[in-house]
């Protein structure tokens, strides 16, 4: 594919839908340029994600990639010596990421278009890990989401929005109160849940060995949980608390905008 028709194809599909990841294909044409900011945004998701996949070890192993997106952490992993499957319900990621297999002829990942409550994805395989990146709080129901991961690896490795505020290292969840995203149905956010609510969850799911990052400065956990012992779970979990002052402030914050809200109703009503 010449580069020409490389450039027009990645105009195209950005009119159908806005490219999340941001891919340097031939000829240096980039399908999202510009500079990333957002913790969430692939390429600053790679740096923090590359040195944990390392020390998991990649080589010959087959991974399941649940929300894959356009594909750019599974086609990482592939190159890392891994064969991956990478799986999303959103039919237009997945036409971008089958796009950039072709342009970059990687034979080692695979792309399909499957709902993890469907059959399909329940007969599947056995994998040695699963990838579950930017998925918990995209999920109306992470228990159910995370039991069925469960089912088909004995290795995930969770990165998710965790709470921006509250005691993250108790077992807590809050429900966003934004509304559907319409212009992303599937990029509308649920709930946002502690790291120890995520372990919890493992726990009582047979998954004895953690290893865990909680930085309040990069908003998003990256939790790895396993039944089987791995070389990264003798890693030192890296957990920096929150500033008390600053926890109570939000609380409070938080509190004083309740209060108002339904004082404002009682006066309405």
């Amino acid at each position: 594919m010449e580069k020409e028709e490389i450039q027009e194809k990645v105009k195209n599909l950005h009119l159908i839908q806005a490219w999340n990841h941001n891919f340097i294909l031939k000829g240096g044409i980039e399908t999202r340029p510009g500079e990333q900011t957002s913790h969430g945004k692939n390429l600053i998701k790679w740096q923090r994600i590359h040195p944990i996949l390392e020390v998991v070890g990649l080589k010959n192993k087959i991974i399941l990639d649940v929300g894959c997106n356009e594909g750019f952490f599974s086609i990482k992993l592939a190159d890392m010596g891994a064969k991956v499957l990478g799986i999303d319900i959103d039919e237009h990621r997945i036409e971008k990421a089958l796009f950039v297999k072709e342009v970059l002829n990687n034979s080692k990942v695979d792309f399909s278009l499957m709902d993890i409550y469907s059959e399909e994805f329940s007969a599947l395989k056995k994998f040695d890990i699963c990838l579950c990146l930017g998925v918990l709080h995209r999920v109306p129901d992470p228990y159910s989401v995370i039991l069925k991961l469960t089912e088909h690896a004995d290795i995930i490795i969770f990165e998710w929005k965790a709470l921006k505020f509250g005691p993250h290292d108790e077992p807590f969840a809050y429900y966003t109160p934004g509304g559907y995203n319409d212009a992303d149905y599937y990029g509308t956010q649920y709930w946002m849940m502690s790291f120890t609510c995520v372990e919890a969850i493992l726990k009582r799911l047979g998954y004895m060995h953690f290893y865990k990052i909680d930085d309040p400065s990069f908003r998003r956990a990256i939790l790895v949980a396993g039944r089987v012992y791995n070389p990264v779970f003798d890693l030192p979990d890296i957990i920096l608390h929150r500033n008390r002052l600053k926890t109570f402030l939000s609380h409070t914050k938080r509190y004083i905008i309740s209060v108002t809200k339904i004082l404002k109703g009682s006066i309405n009503t």
